[in-house]
């Protein structure tokens, strides 16, 4: 019989620690493609760019699916550890909240008013979570 191994998996905002998982596998948006992080893998670093991340096989028995923002992922013995500045959990996104804030930032840039660093960052977030209930 062969014994069942999970990845232990954390994600990291400023703030605090957000989510500390146990899943089966775990994909990761990285910047040249999505990458699947399984149990006993060499250890690696990841720049990860804005997308979802999927656990697979959680302690609860389903998928869960997170959005982050562009950040770093420390893989090694058995852990994925995820460094970034959001993270949404896809239950919890209100749609029509996130459509109401990418309607803003277009009201702004059509008004002729330049959108700054950040609320471009933002608009970019929030374009594709909106993106991925699209589909």
């Amino acid at each position: 019989m062969t014994e069942q191994v999970s990845i232990f998996v954390k994600m990291l905002i400023p703030q605090k620690p957000l989510a500390v998982k146990e899943a089966q596998s775990v994909i990761i948006p990285a910047r040249n493609g999505p990458y699947q992080v399984l149990p006993r893998r060499a250890p690696a670093m990841k720049l990860l760019c804005d997308g979802a991340v999927v656990l697979t096989g959680t302690d609860q028995g389903r998928n869960e699916t997170y959005f982050i923002s562009a950040g770093i992922a420390k893989i090694r013995d058995n852990a994925c550890t995820i460094l970034t500045h959001n993270v949404v959990k896809s239950d919890e996104v209100d749609i029509d909240d996130v459509r109401k804030k990418l309607a803003a930032f277009r009201d702004k840039e059509e008004k002729g008013d330049q959108l700054d660093e950040l609320e471009r960052k933002k608009a970019a977030f929030l374009q594709m979570i909106a993106g991925h209930f699209a589909k």
